[in-house]
């Protein structure tokens, strides 16, 4: 069974670990924006239910991200709003970005013998842009969640003489070490790469004071589970996306 309290408490780290440019608390939902870069700092987090009814709750959201020209997209997690996803599927609301969050025990883990960067340096910035294809449109929402960060955080990369191979980052929140955007170049996968610069910051983050990490991994990313296991992490739970209807 899956402990919500544990969901909720890492959804949270998540979320600060993450910050939108803008957020804002409606009868108890959380509402973020960030230009449009990434569905967790652009959509409605339902934390928990109150007094107005869903059509009403629903409206206002949609007209809260329309004024900023966004879709409406709802998060859901095991701890969100009981009943809510019923709700949004018979409203039309389509399914996306089914998302395996998965978690482990730094246990003995010790930092490297350096420091990580604790700020993005240019090297970082275009290996990490041009691993992930990240479409101009959205480049200024993706800086943005970056360089708005106020806990520690690492940055690390990998280049060759053919170019960017590998990128990723963490960041410590309480006793939690979230790992973000890391990312190998298709032809390196399986190469190893991932898992040495995914140990590289578990290090890191054992040694800046995190006890448990998370990351997030697509459902259906199979080698990605696969090197996620090999280095000590289980699957905690799964999230998704509801799309409001155009």
């Amino acid at each position: 069974m899956i402990d919500t309290e544990s969901v909720a408490e890492i959804e949270a780290a998540a979320y600060r670990a993450w910050p939108a440019r803008e957020t804002v608390e409606y009868d108890g939902w959380q509402l973020r924006f960030a230009d449009g870069f990434s569905r967790r700092g652009n959509s409605v987090y339902p934390a928990r239910r109150s007094a107005l009814s869903h059509d009403e709750k629903l409206d206002w959201c949609r007209s809260w991200y329309l004024d900023r020209g966004a879709p409406l997209i709802v998060r859901q997690t095991p701890a969100s709003e009981a009943g809510l996803d019923r709700v949004l599927s018979g409203a039309g609301f389509t399914l996306e970005g089914r998302t395996v969050v998965m978690t482990a025990d730094l246990g003995e883990m010790r930092g490297p013998a350096d420091n990580l960067p604790a700020v993005p340096g240019s090297e970082w910035w275009d290996a990490a842009a041009e691993l992930w294809q990240i479409p101009q449109q959205w480049r200024a929402g993706w800086r943005g969640i970056i360089e708005r960060i106020d806990h520690p955080a690492a940055f690390v990369q990998r280049s060759g003489s053919d170019g960017p191979q590998a990128a990723g980052l963490a960041v410590v929140v309480g006793e939690w070490l979230g790992l973000f955007e890391i990312i190998v170049r298709d032809d390196l996968r399986r190469s190893g790469v991932g898992g040495s610069i995914t140990r590289l910051l578990m290090g890191w983050g054992r040694h800046a004071g995190a006890r448990r990490a998370f990351l997030q991994v697509v459902e259906d990313n199979e080698p990605a589970i696969a090197l996620y296991t090999a280095l000590g992490f289980a699957p905690a739970y799964t999230y998704w996306y509801r799309r409001a209807p155009t």
